[in-house]
């Protein structure tokens, strides 16, 4: 007869490779199998916005591909007043790739101080609220200080780092043969002494963000897997 010992050191062999089996499966369930990129870049974005006119700018090649992105797009948007609003927008195949780099990260490793951080929404439609990161950084070594406005979009949730890119939104794209790309937009203003830019940089992150949420982009290829007429699921870093 088979002592009690036995028995356990048997059930407990049998279980270590079925666990090691149902992690992977479920780590594989996870993973985007693919990915539908949008039939649209923000090279198609007006260069003149209302009162802001843009030309083209060129990122260092180095750090475009340090970034995994596949389609990157970056401008600076003048307005009459003066003020520029620098663009940058990526539109990633892998999620993960491009949460890696959030400006929260990339800023503060770039030798720059956050002074504040916020959120704030961008009332697009009656239907459809994009939330937004908003910060303030300052370069002592280059004496300059601005503020930054920038959000991921993954199909119908909105990121802002890659806390956000939890289990919540991977297994509500989990068993779709193609995840939608993941598209960040970051705007950064100067912040000159008596102004506050707030106000500015947000008007015109209304302007990009009605852009790229229009019907004709949101529920075309690769982008939108929900149903017209949702209003987005807010996915927030914890505190």
């Amino acid at each position: 007869m088979i002592n009690g010992t036995a028995v356990r050191v048997c059930i407990v062999a049998a279980l270590i490779p079925m666990t090691y089996w149902g992690a992977n499966l479920v780590q594989a369930a996870l993973e985007p199998p693919g990915c539908d990129m949008p039939d649209w870049t923000f090279h198609e974005l007006p260069t003149q916005i209302g009162k802001w006119h843009g030309e083209d700018t060129t990122l260092d090649p180095k750090i475009a591909l340090a970034t995994g992105a596949s389609v990157i797009v970056d401008r600076a948007y003048r307005d009459d007043s003066g003020h520029v609003v620098s663009m940058h927008t990526a539109m990633f195949d892998n999620p993960a790739d491009g949460v890696i780099h959030s400006p929260l990260v990339c800023y503060m490793s770039g030798g720059w101080a956050r002074l504040s951080e916020s959120r704030s929404n961008l009332q697009i439609s009656d239907k459809l609220t994009v939330p937004v990161s908003i910060s303030r950084w300052e370069n002592e070594k280059e004496s300059r200080k601005v503020m930054v406005v920038y959000w991921y979009q993954l199909g119908e949730h909105f990121l802002f780092g890659r806390w956000d890119l939890g289990i919540k939104v991977r297994w509500s794209l989990a068993g779709k043969p193609k995840w939608p790309a993941l598209i960040k937009v970051m705007l950064e203003i100067p912040i000159v002494e008596g102004e506050n830019p707030t106000s500015t940089v947000l008007s015109f992150a209304e302007e990009v963000a009605r852009w790229e949420n229009k019907d004709k982009h949101r529920y075309a290829k690769g982008m939108l897997g929900a149903q017209k007429g949702d209003t987005g699921d807010v996915s927030q870093s914890p505190p």
